[in-house]
């Protein structure tokens, strides 16, 4: 018997598992064909993976994120089915929308209404005169239709609505001019899906052809290349056939999870199986039996494949907690894919080996590289700290770049541009505004209505406050149809109107001061002569008095009267002349009652302005006018106007009554007997004091109508100044949102017009209204999202104190739901990074069981991740100028965190058994016998990953480039210089607090494969 020298470096052995390696060797036949028994029975009783996909994929985000909700209230206000998947039928045609065309496109809607299935809603906005603007472009040549289809934003049964509704649009517009897409979010989450399943078979073609490369030029053998292929298909057609049984039964999946699965699988299951060759083929060169190697192997090495195993699987477990789908689907079909991985490595690729060994098949090749790893060893024993410095001097560097990372957010700009919907957006921007199929809306749900002059009021407040925001371009809404506040509801514009009118009575009246000042010339002209035949007749007819006291005595003296009569002759054409001018008193009276009525007339508009209360020499000039109107209404100017009739209506002269006098005086020596008895005295006396007293109120009248004159001439003027002040503020506030005011009367509903637009932004009840916001940002962009924040900040910060106060405002659109996406993704990042973090350390604390090395080596990878990172953002954003997709950066910290702990517990576990006499002689021992393995197993990682590049989809072209860099950087850097340099600088403290000690193989003798005879 030969006893082979045993090898410090053989690791701690696993009874259990040395026990299932000899029994899969002991059944070899038994344990192959149990694997593709599995796998084909998985395949028969359950659909193929990518239909799972497509029939239980879940949403990307979750149903209750605040700006779902709102799309939700906004849609059921509005009956707008179907608002969150909402897809626009895109139509484009040289010819314009022709008459054919048109008659095509009316076939569409009613083919659409009647599919119950697929279409919820269809809104045929170029049935509406109103709506017709916004649907078809200015040049005529496009037009779109939204239509709100069944299922959930990223579900499988919006993609079946949205692939019905391209069948049935392609098959209506089939031989004519007109171009049509569906395009939307909701048809760009469909294409993802589809375009995710047409790449997978080229990323899995591109993964295996790059990892068999690899494999060839470490073993330099076709068949030892091909043993770990053979292996890993056989658990990939398995673990795909347990995932989709899963997916059967309710476990979430998405379209992501089948090429990630795929390429998890590839790249572990592979640096298992090269680990364990690794391992076989070391115990080959020692000279055990090819059954006896394989046990060591398995019970070796396999331990810590399973602890590594264990990590990443736990470490994607965890993202089950994730909040968003694309992790919380992702995570459990990696941490199975994994599992499956180390069951097939474990258990079936050993009889495989034993197989191979047979036919001479497999066995071992000179390690061409260990001289290399030998003086990369040697180089870091010795220069230690220059190394490690030099390394993190890089490696922090590159982090640094990585804090410039942009996210985005654009699942459309994660395709190509030749899927349906991205051609379908390029048509759209085209003709219309950009993204105007991504509208963002400011919903107000109040437990009121709001079609009131108040709430009317309060919400186009709230909407000029959020028209000032940096970036907000035009709000549109009920009380601002065009973007611009409703010109009619301006106090502005209505004070204009109140002034212009109030202008035109001041020039009527203006055109009328001649007739006022001929009115005052006429009552003073009747009072003076009133007040001359009050005179006369009291200075002449006084002894007249005297003499009809004594008529009965001095008949005989009549002649001595006849001078009296000859005075009262004199004064008659004085008192014809007053009476000929009463028709012109008259007409004055009646043109001073018709100015007065002009001035009145605008006293309505005076009670009704807020601003008049507010002038007071508007309010005193009100008060005027209505004391005009009712001296006028008290029937001043008509008692004037029937006195003036009155002197009119004389028949008989004064003149001819006098010259009757005389020829009465000259019969009255014969007649004075007979009117002896009557009291002519006292008659004469009244006639005295009548005359007096039309005098005086003569002259009272004429007093008041020059009152009246300079009244009127005074409101005039009062109201020439009230009407600039009005213009003026009507011309100096117009444009301006904050000093205009808004006034619009509830009644306002009832014009049709106007109905007809506020439909579209205040729902039937009036409880919900809605404005929809255009903004100068991609709305798909971090200045969109913050945006977007500011404008529901704003918008209830306009709430207190208004009729708004107890309602709720909410902002509906993507920005807002990408809003939502990034709180989101930062709570699962902080969760799930923690998780994997905390997960590493346990697994590494219990595998090393100590405390220090844990604790570098999560520095570590952590410090990869982030020097991978910040290479994506210099080729992605400083080259490709392409922003890091929104997934990427915490996929990438979990695989590489995980994976790297996965290699650092290879190389930390082979250098703790070769560290039991001295760190520095187990750094180079390690550095050279694993250098050679992990490199291999870090490069075969790397071209999985980097077979992720050979698909279309954005994201994972950057997941599988960042990571697949950060793989590289972690073998060649990491692991062989920084880790091993760390481990020489600190010795044995790595350990604390135990100390490494002899391997129990070496301290207890008992029988083991190492053993030869």
């Amino acid at each position: 018997m030969v006893k082979l020298r045993r090898s410090t470096g053989r690791g701690e052995y696993s009874r259990s598992l040395g026990q299932v390696g000899r029994f899969v060797l002991s059944h070899k036949a038994l344990v192959a064909g149990v694997w593709v028994a599995v796998a084909v029975v998985l395949a028969v009783l359950f659909p193929q993976l990518e239909t799972v996909v497509r029939q239980q994929s879940v949403d990307p985000i979750p149903k209750g994120v605040p700006s779902f909700q709102a799309l939700d209230r906004m849609g059921e206000a509005f009956d707008e089915k179907g608002a969150k998947t909402t897809v626009f039928v895109a139509m484009e045609d040289p010819a314009g929308l022709t008459e054919p065309a048109r008659q095509r496109y009316d076939d569409l809607v009613v083919r659409l209404r009647a599919d119950r299935d697929d279409v919820q809603a269809v809104r045929d906005l170029l049935a509406d005169p109103i709506t017709a603007r916004q649907a078809l472009s200015e040049d005529g040549k496009a037009w779109y239709l939204p239509v709100g289809v069944s299922g959930s934003l990223g579900g499988p049964t919006a993609a079946h609505a949205v692939e019905s509704i391209r069948e049935t649009a392609a098959e209506v517009f089939t031989g004519t001019s007109t171009t049509v897409h569906v395009t939307g979010p909701t048809a760009t989450f469909s294409d993802q899906i589809v375009t995710a399943e047409k790449d997978l078979v080229v990323i899995t073609i591109a993964t295996v052809v790059l990892i068999a490369i690899i494999l060839l030029i470490v073993y330099r053998s076709v068949f030892t290349a091909l043993l770990p292929l053979l292996v890993i298909g056989i658990s990939l057609a398995v673990a795909r056939g347990v995932m989709s049984a899963l997916g059967e039964l309710g476990m979430p999946v998405s379209q992501f999870t089948v090429a990630f699965m795929t390429v998890i699988l590839l790249g572990a299951g592979v640096d298992y199986s090269v680990f364990v060759i690794s391992r076989y083929h070391e115990r080959l060169r020692q000279g055990a039996a090819a059954s006896d190697a394989l046990i060591d192997a398995t019970a070796t090495i396999g331990r810590v494949i399973l602890a590594s195993a264990s990590t990443v699987a736990l470490a994607f477990l965890a993202m089950v907690f994730g909040q968003l789908s694309v992790f919380a689907t992702l995570g459990p079909a990696c941490a199975v894919a994994i599992l499956i991985g180390f069951l097939a490595t474990v258990t079936l690729l050993p009889p495989v080996l034993l197989w191979a060994a047979r036919w001479g098949w497999g066995a071992p090749r000179k390690d061409l590289t260990r001289r290399y790893w030998n003086r990369i060893a040697v180089l870091v024993v010795r220069r230690p700290a220059p190394l490690l410095a030099v390394s993190l001097v890089g490696l922090t560097i590159l982090s640094v770049t990585a804090l410039g990372i942009q996210i985005t957010y654009d699942d459309r700009d994660g395709q190509p541009t030749t899927t349906d919907s991205n051609e379908g957006y390029a048509l759209l921007n085209r003709h219309f505004p950009q993204d105007i199929t991504i509208a963002e809306f400011v919903v107000v749900d109040s437990p009121t209505d709001l079609r009131t002059t108040n709430g009317l009021a309060d919400l186009d407040q709230m909407a000029a406050r959020i028209a000032q925001i940096p970036g907000v371009t035009r709000v549109v809404g009920v009380t601002r149809p065009t973007g611009a506040k409703l010109e009619q509801a301006q106090l502005s514009w209505q004070n204009g109107q109140i002034g212009d009118r109030v202008a035109g009575s001041v020039g009527e009246g203006q055109a009328r001061k001649g007739d006022l000042e001929q009115l005052r010339s006429g009552a003073d002209q009747l009072a003076d002569g009133l007040e001359q035949l009050d005179i006369q007749i009291r200075t002449n007819l006084t002894p007249l008095a005297g003499i009809l006291n004594q008529v009965t005595t001095i008949g005989a003296e009549i002649g001595q009267y006849q001078p009296l009569l000859q005075t009262l002759t004199a004064a008659a054409p004085q008192l014809d002349q007053a009476a000929q001018n009463a028709p012109q008193l008259a007409a004055l009276a009646e043109q001073s009652s018709a100015a007065i009525a002009t001035i009145t007339s605008v006293l309505p508009l005076l009670d009704n302005s807020a601003l008049c209360t507010q002038l007071p020499q508007c309010s005193t000039l009100r008060q005027q006018a209505r004391d005009l109107a009712a001296l006028r209404d008290s029937g001043f100017f008509t008692q004037i106007t029937t006195l003036s009739t009155q002197l009119a209506q004389m028949d008989t002269p004064l003149t001819a009554v006098t010259n009757q006098l005389n020829a009465t005086v000259a019969t009255l020596e014969t007649t004075l007997g007979t009117i002896g008895a009557q009291d002519l005295p006292t008659k004469l006396a009244q006639l005295q004091t009548g005359v007096s007293q039309l005098a005086a109120g003569s002259r009272t009248l004429a007093e008041g109508v020059s009152a009246l004159v300079d009244s009127n001439l005074q409101q005039l003027a009062g109201m020439a100044t009230l009407a600039a002040q009005l213009q003026t503020t009507a011309r100096e506030t117009r444009g301006s949102d904050s000093a205009t005011g808004f006034y619009l009367p509830k009644d306002a509903f009832a014009d049709q017009q106007f109905a007809d637009v506020a439909r579209q932004f205040i729902s039937p009840d009036g409880h919900t209204v809605r404005y929809a916001v255009q903004t100068s940002f991609d709305p798909y962009s971090a200045d969109a999202m913050r945006l977007a924040s500011t404008i529901a900040t704003v918008a209830n910060d306009a709430k207190p104190n208004t009729t708004l106060t107890d309602s709720t405002v909410s902002v509906a659109g993507f920005p807002a739901i990408n809003a939502d996406l990034q709180r989101l993704l930062t709570n699962d990042f902080r969760l799930l990074a923690l998780a994997t973090l905390a997960i590493v350390g346990i697994i590494l604390i219990i595998l090393l069981r100590s405390l220090v090395a844990p604790i570098y080596l999560l520095g570590t990878v952590v410090l990869n991740y982030t020097a991978a990172l910040g290479i994506g953002v210099l080729i992605f954003q400083h080259i490709l100028h392409t922003d890091i997709a929104w997934p990427v950066p915490l996929l990438a910290f979990i695989v590489l965190v995980a994976v790297g702990a996965d290699y650092n517990m290879l190389l930390v576990s082979r250098l703790r058994e070769e560290s039991h006499h001295n760190v520095r002689v187990g750094v180079l021992r390690t550095v050279t016998n694993t250098g050679s393995v992990i490199t291999s197993a870090g490069l075969i990682f790397a071209a999985s990953m980097f077979g992720l590049i050979a698909g279309s989809i954005g994201i994972m072209t950057q997941v599988g480039l960042i990571i697949g860099v950060g793989l590289l950087i972690d073998t060649f850097i990491v692991r062989t210089i920084v880790v091993p340099a760390i481990a020489t600088l600190l010795g044995n403290a790595s350990w604390w607090p135990q100390k490494p000690t002899t391997p129990p193989t070496q301290r207890r003798h008992r029988p083991h494969p190492a053993k030869q005879t």
